[in-house]
C-alpha cells in the first residue's frame, strides 16, 4: 500500500512540473470560419458557365498573454491551397479580425484547417 501512494504521489508531481513548468503557455485565442462567394455569368445570350466560387478564411485574433505579441503570420490550408493572414502588433487583451486572400475553388464546400501559426 505504501508503494502505491508513493506511485501516486509521483504521478501527482509529474503532471504538476509538467502543467506548471515545461507546458507552454497559449499566447493567441484564433476563432476562424471560411468566406464562401459564388459568381455567375449574367449574359443571357452566354453559353451556361459553372459558376465561380472562391473562399477566404476570417475571423479574429485574440492576445490573452501578459505581453506584446508582433508579426503574428496564420497560415492555413483552404481547398488543399495555402493561404495566410498577418498581424503586425497585439496589445494584451487586444482582439482584431483578420482575412486571408482569396483563392479560387473547386468544391462547394471545401475544408480549411489552420496549419502553422509564428510570431515575435
Amino acid at each position: 500500500m505504501k508503494k502505491f501512494l508513493i506511485f501516486i504521489l509521483l504521478i501527482a508531481a509529474g503532471y504538476f512540473t509538467y502543467e506548471y513548468l515545461i507546458k507552454e503557455k497559449e499566447v493567441l485565442e484564433i476563432k476562424a470560419d471560411k468566406l464562401l462567394s459564388t459568381a455567375h455569368s449574367m449574359d443571357a445570350d452566354a453559353p451556361a458557365l459553372s459558376p465561380t466560387r472562391t473562399g477566404a478564411v476570417g475571423g479574429t485574433v485574440k492576445n490573452i498573454s501578459d505581453k506584446v505579441v508582433t508579426n503574428i503570420v496564420l497560415k492555413y490550408q483552404m481547398d488543399a491551397k495555402p493561404v495566410e493572414a498577418r498581424i503586425d502588433r497585439l496589445e494584451p487583451g487586444e482582439t482584431k479580425n483578420f482575412s486571408t486572400q482569396s483563392v479560387n475553388l473547386r468544391y462547394a464546400d471545401p475544408s480549411f484547417y489552420l496549419e502553422e501559426v509564428t510570431y515575435d
